[in-house]
């Protein structure tokens, strides 16, 4: 085997100094010597595997000598000192590398699982090539997984779909990835792997003449518009197969699209125009082409990818290509190794830009909560929408992704600072969403911070991960400051004040009567809608003097009470009114509807509907029990969306109609669509969401009227 492997290396790199490989396949075999697998074989015989393995991917001589000696200083008794006195710093480094990332576990609590995913990014992030090494490590063992109990297969095989697959994706390494699904399949659900590798041996005859016919028509149909193509087919690998069956619900002889035909053209250019004449040959399929060519996915890979309707009205999926995207398809990161002299030329940070790993090595330094960075980690590998920058950088970011989301994957404090968004030069809110091809510029302020209601405006962990650890230094640095503050005017409500609570040794002596340390610690109970405003002024001056009742106010007086009872507050917050609230404008909640209260940074209580989506993720701790006061009136301000036909004097009417019903305008904004139909926005002022409904119910009747909507 060491021949092979000599072999391929000055297949690749003629010139190059193999003795190290010689001396590393020495050493080694002298200390793995009277060694066992499981299988009863020699174990010298898996790292002389795993240096083939990374041969095949075309890896420099010191890694190759790090795959023959990755096991030596775990399994036996040599150590990183000798090693790198016989093979120098790089390799002596390289093989403690992939030492410590062998004693990492994966079946622990959930918690530890993330934290050693966590350290393995890390750890690679050093060195590329060390976790090249360890995926060829993984990979030879999987193909001898048999040999091991049950039980330790269905745990190997876990750690590497959830761990393994998902990076060798990114490196680009598609044959090996699609290598470790299948293994993985086999060993998690051995019967479902079986009852579809039977399936599809049972039609195996027709199926090779379906390929070699379908094989042929495209041949002759493309190089009859004198095209050079090389055109080749198979079946999709059993993981996938596996996951198109549960998706569509289907059974396997239901499902059509199971053959992929690559074809492979001279250059970029012939890619699209093969991919017009085989749209011209056969039907394609709504919603099913992706140019991974005009968009590469992270990991480099190109492609056209079409979905036709082939010959016997079968869906086929068709893959177009070059020969050197295929090999970048199949190598991944290999296929950019440059050599010189015998000697890898690509230094490693060039290593890190070639595999696009770089913001992922920077998420695993940046979020430090290892719960955090699991999710944020699953959602970067999964990412599927590509965005612009200004400069037209590529961007991937999850779908359903906003302005926000982008913010903080192009850095950090772009996130943390960002006070608005533009998506293709028009001016939006962070919230909007974005979509693949979008070009996103992100406007910041230098005193600019997130707020809570940001949590419920993005999407992707990574900027979860972000605007939480922000939170949380903002809350720190300012919690305390507000909670003091809320209580300081819950105390002057009934003649005291914070100030004088802190010089009397009374309060100290109730306060600990009642389980708290100090003022501070009522003060975050009372911030956090632990304890009521006047419960906690009750616990600091328990004596309060009742106040009598006030004398029937004559007819004058009751003239002033009903006007100053119009600028009260119509919220009660654990019975209390005289707590400072704002109307939240995701929502506009109004009398007669359930609502919610939340404490705010700043802005004192924000009322939102009980159902209003922003409050969903926020903080329960902050929530709080609010209510209307019926004995208070106000005016609501709310927002509807009036769809018409446009016709002359529609606004004319529209508003002639508020008049009648004696609401209040604030908002009249008409402009024409693209349809010939209208889009009225009507800013109104009503006393309860009753009056809102019943005007909402009158514009309905409105002639030429389509929708009416509240916003």
């Amino acid at each position: 085997m060491i021949d092979q492997v000599i072999h391929k290396v000055q297949s690749y790199a003629p010139g190059a100094d193999v003795s190290l490989i010689f001396d590393a396949y020495t050493y080694a075999a002298f200390c793995h010597k009277d060694q066992k697998r499981k299988s009863g074989d020699d174990y010298f015989i898996h790292p002389l595997a795993v240096a083939e393995i990374l041969a095949d991917l075309r890896m420099d001589v010191e890694t190759i000598a790090v795959g023959l000696l990755h096991d030596t200083i775990e399994d036996t008794l040599a150590s990183r000192e000798q090693i790198e006195q016989r093979f120098g710093k790089n390799v002596a480094e390289m093989v403690d590398g992939v030492t410590k990332l062998s004693k990492l576990t994966y079946r622990g609590k959930v918690e530890e699982q993330a934290e050693n995913f966590r350290k393995l990014v890390l750890a690679f992030g050093k060195d590329l090539r060390v976790i090249i090494v360890k995926v060829a490590d993984r990979l030879h063992n999987m193909r001898t997984l048999e040999h091991q109990p049950r039980e330790k297969q269905k745990s190997i095989s876990k750690e590497t779909m959830d761990i393994y697959a998902p990076l060798v994706s990114r490196l680009g390494l598609d044959l090996i990835k699609i290598e470790l699904e299948d293994l993985c399949f086999r060993y998690l659900q051995p019967e479902e792997y079986a009852d579809i590798a039977a399936e599809l041996a049972s039609d195996r005859p027709e199926r090779e003449a379906y390929v070699k016919a379908t094989s042929g028509i495209l041949i002759e149909a493309l190089e009859s518009r004198n095209l050079t193509v090389d055109v080749t087919g198979r079946v999709k690998h059993l993981w996938s197969i596996r996951n198109k069956v549960k998706k569509s619900g289907k059974h396997i002889s239901d499902l059509y699209d199971l053959l992929a035909f690559r074809v492979l053209v001279p250059d970029r250019e012939s890619c699209y125009i093969a991919l017009g004449f085989i749209h011209l040959l056969y039907m394609p399929m709504e919603g099913r082409f992706k140019d991974y060519i005009a968009v590469p996915k992270s990991n480099g890979y190109q492609s056209l990818h079409t979905t036709v309707v082939g010959p016997d009205g079968r869906p086929i999926e068709i893959q177009i290509r070059t020969p050197e995207m295929h090999r970048i398809a199949d190598d991944g990161i290999a296929a950019h190794w440059r050599y010189k002299n015998g000697r890898l030329s690509v230094s490693n940070a060039e290593l890190e830009r070639i595999a696009r790993l770089r913001g992922f090595i920077q998420l695993a330094r940046d979020v430090e909560d290892p719960a955090d960075f699991m999710e944020a980690a699953r959602s970067d590998l999964a990412a599927n929408i590509h965005v612009f920058t200004p400069n037209k950088d590529v961007l991937l970011l999850p779908e359903g992704a906003t302005a926000l989301d982008f913010a903080y994957h192009v850095h950090t404090q772009v996130g943390n600072r960002a006070c608005g968004a533009k998506v293709n030069g028009r001016m939006v809110p962070l919230r909007h969403p974005i979509k693949t091809g979008d070009t996103v510029e992100i406007l910041t302020k230098a005193d600019a911070n997130p707020t809570r209601d940001w949590l419920s405006w993005a999407t992707s962990h990574r900027a979860l991960s972000k605007m939480r650890r922000r939170l949380r230094e903002l809350m720190e640095d300012q919690g305390l400051g507000s909670a003091r503050e809320f209580l300081d005017g819950a105390l002057r409500k009934i003649g005291g004040s914070l100030k004088r609570a802190e010089d009397d040794r009374a309060v100290a002596e109730r306060l600990t009567a009642r389980g708290y340390k100090d003022l501070d610690a009522l003060a975050t109970d009372l911030l956090g809608g632990n304890i009521s405003p006047g419960e906690a002024a009750r616990i600091v001056i328990p004596d309060t003097p009742v106040v009598a009742s006030p004398p029937t106010p004559g007819v004058m007086a009751a003239f002033l009470q009903r006007v100053r009872r119009q600028s009260e507050n119509p919220i009660l917050v654990n019975g209390e009114t005289d707590i400072m609230v704002d109307y939240a404008r995701c929502c506009r909640p109004m009398k007669g509807e359930p609502i919610i209260g939340y404490i705010t940074r700043g802005r004192g209580m924000s009322i939102h509907k009980q159902d209003c989506v922003e409050v969903r993720g926020l903080d329960v701790d902050r929530q709080v029990a609010v209510a209307w006061d019926d004995r208070v009136s106000t005016l609501h301000q709310g927002l509807v969306i009036v769809e018409s036909e446009d016709r002359p004097g529609l606004l004319a009417e529209i508003t002639g109609l508020c008049v009648t019903y004696k609401i209040n305008l604030w908002k009249a904004d008409v402009r024409a669509t693209h349809d010939r139909h209208a889009r009225c926005e009507l800013g109104v002022a009503v006393q309860d969401v009753t009056q809102l409904m019943r005007l909402m119910s009158k514009l309905r009747n409105v002639k030429g009227v389509l929708s009416v909507e509240r916003a």
